[in-house]
């Protein structure tokens, strides 16, 4: 089970937001023991996406989270604004959350014994000027699954609000023969040189 560190473990020399309302990244901040807030960007994601559909998948995801993280900046230029965003990615078909369980059952059952990529991006913002920016691709390969095992997977996580239809912080694991590539950016965020970078520009220390 995973536990926190205690916040008092973890100076912070700025106050730092999460423009996302990923619970998988705020659970990520929180286990790290990082001091932080959210504060939800009101970016239009949908509209973003046509606009930037030709660019590789790895600038969409720094887009839409610079994006992200450029809005919350504005009204908070003394913070230090994190901006993250992700897609699951087969045959260069984009799979978003699919919002329902027929639809999270059909996408995976595309993607059962299939390679594809969750790509994973962040920055981070000071007074709405973007410091750094990071994006990592993670192949991914999922066993051949039965449609029974598809559908009782699916009853029990209701992933409904996952990029690819699974968590792979629980449960989702099992569904994978391979994964190559950081288990923090298949969750939705580099975490390790999100952390790296937050040191080295001293916003956060260990005590």
């Amino acid at each position: 089970m995973s536990r926190s560190l205690d916040y008092s473990s973890i100076k912070s020399t700025t106050p730092i937001i999460l423009a996302s309302g990923s619970e998988s990244r705020k659970q990520m901040l929180e286990e790290a023991g990082i001091p932080f807030e959210v504060k939800v960007s009101p970016t239009d994601e949908d509209a973003l996406k046509n606009e930037i559909s030709s660019l590789p998948f790895d600038r969409q995801v720094i887009h839409l989270a610079k994006a992200k993280a450029s809005s919350v900046s504005s009204e908070n230029p003394l913070a230090a604004v994190i901006g993250g965003d992700q897609m699951c990615v087969l045959d260069d078909v984009i799979f978003n959350k699919p919002g329902t369980k027929e639809k999270a059952v059909e996408n995976l059952k595309l993607l059962s014994g299939k390679k594809h990529f969750q790509n994973s991006g962040v920055c981070i913002y000071l007074n709405n000027e973007c410091v750094w920016e990071y994006s990592e691709a993670v192949e991914m390969v999922m066993h051949n699954l039965t449609d029974q095992e598809i559908k009782n997977y699916v009853e029990i996580e209701n992933p409904i609000h996952a990029a690819g239809a699974y968590k792979f912080e629980s449960l989702g694991c099992n569904l994978f023969s391979h994964v190559n590539g950081s288990s923090y950016s298949v969750r939705g965020m580099p975490l390790i040189p999100l952390l790296g970078v937050l040191r080295e520009l001293q916003i956060i220390s260990l005590k």
